[in-house]
C-alpha cells in the first residue's frame, strides 16, 4: 500500500460539543495526511504529515498511534503546537500503532533505517530532527550517518546508554552522582561527531526553522 494517502478522523467528534482549544486540535487532526511505505525488510511503516512551515521529523519512540495520539494528554499538545510553525512528519515505530505489528529485527540500527525510509518516502532533503525518549538515540544515530541532511536536532528525555549497559563509578552509585559525567561525556562526543562531519549540530529548534 505504498503511496496510499487518507485524512484522519477524530473519533466521536460529531457527537460532542467542541470548545475553541479542542476545535483547533480537531482541525489540525483532520488535516493530517497518513501514508504508508515499506522498509528494506518488507515491514510496512505508517507515517503522517501535518502543519505548515519548515520540515520537522520526529523520530518515533515506543507506543505511538498516528490517529489516537491526537487524543492523548501526553502527545496532543505537542502535535498541535509543533504544527503551528513546522510541517511535522512522524511515524509509528515498527510493532506499534498503524505500522506492521508482526516484525522481525528490533535494534537501534533497524530503527535508524526505518527513520531513513520514512524521510526518503516523504521526499525530504534537509530538515530538523526531534527525538524524544527512545527516539533521541534513533535521531542521533541517523544524523551521525547523514550529517549533511540534518539542519538541527532536539534530543529530549533521551539517554546515551541503557541502564544495564551504563557504567558508573562505584563511589557514585549510591547517590547517583556518577551518572552525570557519563551523560556529559556522551553528549560532548555526539556533538563533536556531528560538528566535524557536516553542518548538523545539537541545537535548539527555533521557531520558524531559523
Amino acid at each position: 500500500m505504498a503511496g496510499t494517502t487518507y485524512r484522519t478522523r477524530h473519533a466521536g467528534s460529531s457527537l460532542l460539543p467542541i470548545r475553541c482549544a479542542a476545535a483547533s486540535k480537531l482541525s489540525a487532526a483532520l488535516n493530517q495526511e497518513i501514508r504508508f511505505c515499506s522498509a528494506s525488510d518488507g515491514v510496512r511503516l505508517a507515517y503522517a504529515k501535518h502543519g505548515a512551515g519548515p520540515p520537522l521529523v520526529k523520530a518515533s519512540n515506543w507506543l505511538t498511534h498516528l490517529e489516537f495520539d491526537w487524543e492523548s494528554g501526553i502527545w496532543g499538545h505537542w502535535l498541535e503546537e509543533l504544527g503551528r510553525t513546522n510541517t511535522v512528519i512522524r511515524y509509528d515505530q515498527r510493532g506499534c500503532g498503524m505500522s506492521d505489528r508482526d516484525v522481525g529485527e528490533l535494534s537501534l540500527k533497524r530503527w535508524a533505517l526505518d527513520l531513513e525510509t520514512v524521510i526518503d518516502a516523504a521526499g525530504l532533503e534537509h530538515f530538523s530532527l526531534l527525538g524524544i525518549s527512545g527516539g533521541a538515540a534513533v535521531a542521533l544515530a541517523y544524523a551521525a550517518h547523514n550529517p549533511t541532511r540534518v539542519e538541527r536536532i532536539v534530543a529530549y528525555g533521551g539517554w546515551a546508554s541503557g541502564r544495564f549497559l551504563r557504567r558508573r563509578p562505584v563511589q557514585g552509585r549510591a547517590s547517583g552522582s556518577g551518572r552525570r559525567p557519563v551523560r556529559a561525556a556522551a553528549h560532548a562526543g555526539v556533538s563533536k561527531s556531528l560538528a566535524t562531519r557536516g553542518r548538523a549540530g545539537v541545537a535548539g529548534l527555533h521557531r520558524g526553522g531559523a
